[in-house]
């Protein structure tokens, strides 16, 4: 009796599940190597220890927002960290750097899960999870929540991919008591689904705010909800010294190109790339984009204005880009795009790697050009999108995706529409 010989192409497929074992044991690796500088470094200042302060502060019944350029997050948030109060210091901060590294790559693997980039390959996903190491492991270092916040975005884009709308109202609601401009893709994603996640996203971010009402007493809760709406509408950080500027579209325009442009024009121009940006999902979707198609637009624009046009862009905000960028990029790879247009994705990946390797290894580097990278990288990312999104032969419409979305008038045009167009090929 012969031998069976397994076919070579067996072996073949499983080669390139190679990357994502090494991207496990890099992330491993990294996340050990920052729990260690959380206990050998315990002295040094990173954001969990303005967390870890508002939380005794809460716990004591004392302001949380007397130092305005210290803690600036909502009561819920004080609220939840008031839970590092009861375990040591360094515990606390290891934990909360688990928490953030782990919601970002459950962001990360959820995206890759609903299929919104599908051109990349899930036995090579490993090695999107590769070129998101460093970009991410300096904010999770660090302990800023903008890890959190961006993956719990790319869960929640996930989850309405799936249908999963009291989730994605969830991750939203939170992310936005956490940073407040992640509204911004809730209501994006209430125009293009208002009935299934507007009530949803309102009573998630209605239950939240309630919240703290349990765990203190109702006059001084009410009383930091007062002080959190002052001092947020009070800091306007345009005016903040040279070194902690906003690294924003402002920035490029007023500090790098010197132009003359008012405050109150740039509200305006924050406004009207808003409304664009509100166009292009209302439209696209009328016009019977695929749904998959939509919410990767919407990821990736939503993402290059809340860096570009939002109310508090720092460095290690630009951390909302690293999911959108890396995919995007492995995406272009692995599709039949013009050499142009991956070699223009690729150069926004490299701004945004040269920023990160100046924030680590020359941190009091900072002349407006070097500051620039990063807002510039948002605007090279914003002119990919721009073309990426519009080339339809770049997109494979996927059937049936737009109809319980729309109204049923617009989804039986749709379906008429996909059923001429499959009649023309």
């Amino acid at each position: 009796m012969e031998a069976t010989i397994p076919p070579a192409s067996t072996e073949k497929e499983k080669k390139p599940w190679f990357f994502n074992v090494i991207a496990c044991v890099v992330w491993i690796a990294a996340l050990l190597v920052v729990n260690a500088r959380a206990i050998l470094l315990s002295y040094r200042g990173t954001s969990f220890g303005t967390y870890n302060t508002a939380g005794w502060h809460w716990m004591r019944g004392e302001d949380v927002y007397s130092h305005w350029m210290g803690f600036v997050y909502s009561p819920v948030v004080a609220a939840f960290f008031s839970a590092s109060t009861w375990i040591p210091f360094v515990v606390g901060n290891i934990l909360w750097q688990l928490l953030n590294g782990g919601i970002l790559l459950a962001g990360v693997r959820a995206v890759l899960k609903a299929n919104l980039f599908p051109g990349i390959d899930q036995r090579y996903s490993g090695i999107v999870y590769l070129l998101l190491v460093p970009l991410a492991i300096g904010n999770i270092d660090i302990g800023q929540a903008n890890p959190l916040v961006a993956g719990l975005l790319l869960l929640a884009i996930a989850a309405v991919r799936a249908q999963r709308w009291n989730s994605a109202a969830l991750c939203v609601a939170i992310a936005t008591l956490f940073k407040l401009y992640p509204i911004t893709v809730g209501l994006l994603i209430c125009l293009i689904a208002p009935k299934r996640f507007g009530c949803r996203l309102l009573i998630a971010i209605l239950v939240l705010l309630a919240a703290p009402f349990l765990l203190n007493h109702w006059s001084y809760v009410w009383n930091q909800y007062h002080e959190w709406i002052v001092t947020r509408m009070a800091e306007n950080r345009q005016n903040w010294p040279i070194g902690k500027l906003p690294l924003d579209l402002w920035y490029i325009l007023h500090w790098c190109c010197g132009l003359p442009i008012a405050p109150i024009i740039y509200r305006l121009i924050q406004l009207g790339t808003a409304t664009i940006l509100a166009s292009f999902c209302v439209i696209q979707t009328r016009r019977g984009w695929a749904i998959h198609r939509v919410l990767t637009g919407l990821l990736c624009l939503s993402s290059v204005w809340m860096t570009l046009c939002g109310p508090a862009t720092e460095s290690f905000t630009y951390v909302l880009l690293a999911g959108p960028i890396t995919l995007a990029l492995v995406q272009a790879v692995n599709t039949s795009q013009p050499n142009w247009l991956r070699a223009w994705i690729f150069m926004a990946f490299v701004f945004q790697l040269l920023a990160v390797g100046r924030m680590s290894f020359f941190p009091h580097f900072k002349p407006f050009w070097a500051l620039s990278v990063l807002p510039f990288s948002a605007l090279m990312f914003l002119g990919y999108c721009i073309f990426w999104l519009f080339i339809d032969s770049l997109w494979r419409s996927a059937e049936g995706d737009q109809a319980e979305w729309l109204p049923k008038e617009l989804s039986q045009q749709n379906r008429e529409l996909t059923g001429l167009e499959s009649l023309d090929s």
